[in-house]
């Protein structure tokens, strides 16, 4: 599965909480965490420093209290404990598949699993959510019909799967006017 992984695990920049103006660049990579500054000031005399970056180790990381709160500070809490958790090794592979594997894997779920399943991040919304998806994803059972149908005078049963014609209804875009 590590295979999965590319080189660079996370990014994120933010601005830090006022009064401070400094921007912050956060990048993760398989080996090591970077943290970049850059000092914004109002005054002369600050104007002339140079950005800073900080590498450590992801074990090194570990043990950097100081710039734990850092990053807590400027990044919030989930991004540290993230960040944490990539340090130590704790990756989330579902979310790093390619696109056409999960595409593969969502073909055997229910329209219910499927929605529930574009609430839990970003990658899994979009996914969930486009034309392209909708046309490789056949649903077996749409609407609640089995698609189980006799067939001639015997107990013969043959299975036919209806085909969708789009989305299912709960993830149809709105339709609005403006008056």
């Amino acid at each position: 599965m590590t295979s999965l992984l590319q080189e660079q695990l996370y990014e994120i920049q933010h601005q830090a909480p006022s009064p401070s103006k400094d921007l912050f660049h956060l990048i993760i990579t398989r080996t090591q965490v970077i943290l970049r500054s850059w000092r914004i000031a109002v005054r002369a005399e600050h104007r002339l420093a140079l950005p800073g970056e900080v590498k450590k180790s992801h074990s090194d990381f570990l043990l950097e209290d100081i710039l734990h709160k850092q990053i807590q500070r400027v990044f919030g809490r989930h991004t540290l404990e993230y960040t944490l958790n990539l340090c130590r090794g704790q990756y989330d592979f579902l979310v790093r598949m390619p696109d056409n594997l999960i595409v593969h894997i969502l073909s055997f779920l229910g329209t219910n699993d499927i929605k529930r399943l574009s609430e839990t991040c970003r990658k899994f919304q979009k996914l969930c959510n486009s034309e392209e998806f909708w046309e490789k994803v056949r649903m077996p059972h749409v609407n609640g019909s089995t698609g189980i149908k006799k067939t001639g005078s015997g107990n013969e049963r043959k299975k036919t799967l209806p085909q969708i014609t789009g989305r299912p209804q709960w993830l149809q875009r709105r339709r609005s006017t403006f008056f």
